[in-house]
């Protein structure tokens, strides 16, 4: 389980775990617990997506920030979204006849592609 703690006043959103020692949620008259109030609130998820998705959709200013403490998005492991490897002719110059790896995203490999093969 996962908390954000939503702060109006200072535009921020830290996403924790729940056993994290930095998680008190208590209503009070300007914070509430699943309720927004003036100042902000608690608000707890099942997983941190849904906290994201919360604050997207809610239109919060600010970005949601990890605990430094919990570390809640510590679990998730960086991927390549895309893999393309590129040989380039060999010209008889071997600075020129290297391998190139490419590690990003659809979008950003389509433009890529376009750059270097052209666009269609």
């Amino acid at each position: 389980m996962f908390w954000l703690d939503v702060d109006l006043p200072a535009q921020t959103a830290t996403l924790h775990r729940s056993e994290c020692m930095h998680v008190f949620p208590k209503a009070t008259d300007r914070r509430g617990v699943n309720k927004m109030k003036s100042e902000g609130g608690w608000f707890s998820f099942n997983s941190a997506g849904e906290a994201m998705r919360f604050h997207k959709i809610k239109r919060l200013s600010g970005d949601v920030k990890a605990c430094l403490y919990c570390k809640p998005l510590e679990h998730l492991d960086d991927f390549a979204m895309a893999g393309l490897d590129i040989s380039t002719p060999r010209t008889g110059c071997d600075a020129c006849g290297t391998n190139i790896e490419i590690l990003d995203t659809k979008s950003n490999y389509r433009r890529l592609l376009d750059k270097l093969i052209g666009a269609k």
